[in-house]
């Protein structure tokens, strides 16, 4: 009886600052510029994917802008139409004629973003931090949303490299209390970059369950996202979306209880 007890209490100490939490829901998507496995740019199908999911913030990678391979769109302009959502791209390279990076959408108004290089090892592919400041509702205090993809090389230097630099950003309080990261790591569950982030993250969100790529026959997770300065933030739950021919990539979900 006293152990039941005892759980109890302790139970009652851990929720009690979250009894008048409020919940957002954030998706992490690498849309490969819109390409599905069928060989079709369709961003159609990607933000009927976004507005039937109803995330209220979304990290994207591999978003081209005005880039040749896709009609010259300008697609984080297009997506934001779609789904009637704020947002912002951050270019890494020049590619195709266009542009290519990151992007967020929000439900709630940006007041101010960043896009910070990361760190390349060898003659590499140009790695960023798109980096959103979000007023949330019914919040005094704005919710940093950092979108990211890393290299993808077997090697994981720059991987490394690439978080010890989000990590340094977040330890000198440039980002404040409240951090939410999403992304394509590159790296699965047991990698040392992966245990890196979950130094300073929350990496709950890491099972055999939560397989994203290759989308039509997932084989690992390299998709993820974290929250940061434990205690603010509770991931509820979390999801991978079978949606195989969008892109080849498959989506991630979680919601997250913050108080």
């Amino acid at each position: 009886m006293f152990i039941y007890f005892t759980r109890f209490i302790v139970f009652i100490i851990i929720a009690t600052p979250f009894l008048h939490a409020k919940n957002i829901r954030v998706m992490s998507y690498n849309i490969h510029h819109g390409r599905g496995t069928d060989g079709k740019v369709d961003l159609d199908r990607v933000a009927k994917l976004i507005n039937d999911w109803s995330p209220d913030l979304v990290a994207l990678q591999e978003v081209d802008n005005g880039t040749n391979r896709s009609n010259y769109m300008n697609q984080t302009d297009t997506l934001s139409s779609k789904t009637k959502m704020f947002s912002v791209f951050g270019k890494n390279i020049n590619v195709f004629g266009g542009e290519y990076g990151n992007a967020i959408l929000s439900k709630y108004p940006i007041i101010h973003w960043e896009n910070r290089k990361l760190p390349r090892v060898g003659n590499s592919e140009q790695r960023g931090a798109l980096v959103a400041w979000v007023k949330l509702k019914d919040k005094d205090k704005p919710t940093v949303f950092l979108s990211t993809h890393l290299d993808h090389r077997i090697k994981d230097a720059e991987r490394l490299k690439s978080i010890e630099k989000i990590k340094f950003w977040v330890d000198r309080g440039d980002f404040g209390d409240d951090i939410i990261i999403a992304g394509d790591l590159n790296d699965t569950p047991s990698s040392n970059a992966i245990l890196t982030m979950n130094t300073f993250c929350d990496g709950s969100n890491q099972s055999s369950k939560y397989k994203t790529f290759p989308s039509q026959n997932p084989q690992r997770q390299l998709d993820y996202i974290y929250t940061c300065k434990k205690g603010r933030y509770i991931i509820d739950s979390y999801h991978v979306i079978d949606v195989p021919v969008i892109s080849d990539h498959l989506p991630i979900i979680c919601d997250i209880i913050y108080r």
